[in-house]
């Protein structure tokens, strides 16, 4: 369940891993789970994108998928 905001910005971000994202691109940049990598997830719409950060980005970080594996490969041993 994601929270209600018309646009979100980096300053809501809770997440550790989010690096930028791009309106122009709907996209979402995150870091990768290798040193020197990142992930960009691209979404089908603004709506999608703002909706995924409003529920991962700048809510619950920690059911992310994206959070999940890069957390997984950088810290689990």
């Amino acid at each position: 369940m994601g929270y209600k905001k018309e646009a979100w910005t980096a300053a809501d971000v809770l997440c550790p891993f989010y690096i930028d994202d791009s309106m122009e691109q709907r996209s979402i940049r995150c870091e990768g789970y290798c040193s020197g990598a990142d992930l960009t997830s691209r979404f089908r719409s603004i709506k999608a994108r703002d909706s995924h950060m409003g529920s991962y980005c700048a809510g619950r970080y920690e059911r992310c998928p994206v959070y999940g594996l890069v957390y997984r490969e950088k810290y689990d041993d």
